[in-house]
């Protein structure tokens, strides 16, 4: 009886500590997005351990993410978990910057009354 009410605290507990763990990752990575969208940065770890073809998947990730015209850099890295892999950080491309970011367009300077004369001669030669 006191082993089955432990293990429902202990399942309860570990959905609980679960749901707001996850929570918390999804938050983490809407910020990331939207400091990635306002500042032009981005940098992501690709797990050698998820990815064996980790070139590839790279090439695929930087194609999507990347400013091809812009310096990158590619980092051999083990995250936490010991996990082999990568990590780059690229300029991202000017589409997703320029989103979030005011643009200001040029208008036309007002145009005067005064600086038009009705009473002017076209003088053509």
């Amino acid at each position: 009886m006191v082993s089955q009410r432990l293990f429902v605290v202990l399942t309860s507990s570990a959905l609980l500590l679960s749901g707001c763990a996850s929570g918390t990752f999804k938050a983490r990575q809407e910020q990331r997005e939207k400091l990635a969208a306002s500042s032009g940065m981005f940098c992501e770890f690709i797990s050698g351990d998820l990815f064996p073809d980790v070139d590839v998947e790279l090439s695929m990730q930087m194609a999507k993410r990347c400013d091809s015209g812009k310096n990158f850099s590619i980092t051999n890295y083990k995250n936490s978990s010991d996990q082999p892999g990568v990590i780059y950080c690229c300029a991202t491309r000017g589409g997703e910057r320029r989103s979030s970011m005011a643009t200001k367009k040029s208008q036309p300077a007002p145009k005067s009354e005064s600086s038009q004369d009705s009473d002017a001669e076209v003088i053509s030669e």
